[in-house]
């Protein structure tokens, strides 16, 4: 493939190989990739008709507690409420993945001794950094 792929089809890509992830049971809980509020309009509607469609539930986390000028939101996939539940408590006690995924590694069923990468590395690779970009 030449130059970058379409952002669009890209972000429900990605959505959509982390459902069936979550679904098989390989992860207990994705994060869609980071988007800005405009990526999350142009998506919102097709990505939770993915993610009902594997019979997910999803959670739509706004990362309120940063800076504007900074913040992106991803949508929470999972097979259970609580685990969505158990993220949400990881947060409320002031850990981030935009700081870190170390903290959120079981849940998202990374193993730190095997991992190599991310979807937000791929992401990143294609599309760079989203802070204050426009889609």
């Amino acid at each position: 493939m030449t130059g970058k792929p379409d952002k669009y089809s890209f972000i429900l890509g990605m959505i959509t190989a982390f459902c069936e992830c979550v679904a098989g049971g390989c992860k207990r809980l994705a994060l869609s990739p980071p988007l800005t509020r405009d990526d999350y309009s142009l998506v919102e509607e097709e990505a939770r008709a993915i993610i009902e469609k594997h019979g997910l539930t999803h959670f739509h986390e706004r990362n309120l507690d940063q800076p504007e000028s900074k913040r992106v939101e991803w949508i929470l996939i999972a097979g259970k409420r609580e685990t969505i539940q158990q993220y949400l408590a990881l947060r409320e006690k002031g850990f981030s993945p935009m700081e870190s995924l170390a903290p959120f590694s079981e849940l998202l069923s990374y193993d730190p001794a095997n991992s190599v990468h991310t979807g937000y590395d791929a992401y990143k690779a294609y599309f760079g950094n989203t802070e204050n970009q426009e889609t």
